[in-house]
């Protein structure tokens, strides 16, 4: 438990040594959403002819958990080789690494919580039962995005393609989320995009917060995604882990 409280306040140190000469700090990047967000709603709720009241908090929510596994798929590759000189001098397990990586995400997250607070509020979207889903949702958001984490950075660290192979994926992976709109909205021929598996991890936080009730299907694929996931990336660990030191 020390090492995981550890990991965390590295993560908060990061952050505020990422700002340290900065006015408002690591609220710069909340102000970048805030403008991402009227730029976004503005033209494409125009262009799709969308109802602004379900249509910017729909963009709002989707955006900013959009943003948290963004992060984790780009910085995920480089977890390990950009702590290279520890993992060589210090015995320190690699989940470390991975949650200390993590952590900085959500403390981002947790930055951009005031911009989803203000639409909701704005938007006067209601707070109903369902709304607590967001909590078992956002679990499970997290500890996919864990071995997701975890298992690219052990990748990255034995293939270095791998970060430039995610950082040319990331874009296209955008269109093909229900970030800008709702999967459920699309025609039956575009269907495919819930083979993204992204697309669960945004409605299962995104669904509850405006009110809905996210589907069985959401909920057994990120429990599958965690199973599976997981189990790979504990074998790819204690199979490999061990050369670590040497990748990096």
């Amino acid at each position: 438990m020390s090492l995981v409280k550890n990991a965390i306040y590295l993560a908060w140190s990061d952050t505020k040594a990422r700002y340290k000469t900065s006015v408002i700090g690591p609220f710069w990047p909340t102000l970048s959403n805030v403008l991402g967000v009227l730029c976004l709603g503005l033209v494409w709720g125009h262009l799709l002819k969308q109802d602004m009241d379900t249509f910017i908090p729909q963009l709002t929510v989707g955006l900013i958990v959009w943003q948290l596994i963004a992060g984790v798929l780009t910085d995920g590759p480089s977890t390990f080789t950009r702590h290279g000189a520890m993992i060589r001098n210090v015995a320190m397990p690699s989940w470390f690494f991975a949650v200390r990586a993590l952590s900085k995400h959500l403390i981002n997250l947790l930055h951009n919580v005031i911009i989803i607070v203000g639409v909701m509020w704005y938007y006067q979207v209601p707070l109903t039962a369902n709304t607590w889903l967001l909590v078992p949702g956002l679990l499970l958001v997290t500890l996919n995005l864990y071995w997701l984490l975890h298992g690219l950075g052990l990748a990255g660290a034995r293939f270095r393609d791998i970060e430039l192979l995610i950082n040319s994926l990331v874009p296209l992976l955008f269109f093909i989320s229900p970030v800008i709109y709702r999967a459920d909205s699309l025609p039956a021929a575009l269907n495919v995009v819930w083979l993204n598996p992204f697309s669960y991890m945004i409605e299962a936080v995104r669904t509850p917060l405006l009110g809905g009730t996210p589907p069985v299907l959401t909920w057994a694929v990120l429990v599958g995604m965690l199973l599976v996931g997981s189990s790979l990336t504990w074998l790819y660990q204690r199979k490999q882990g061990k050369n670590l030191a040497f990748w990096v």
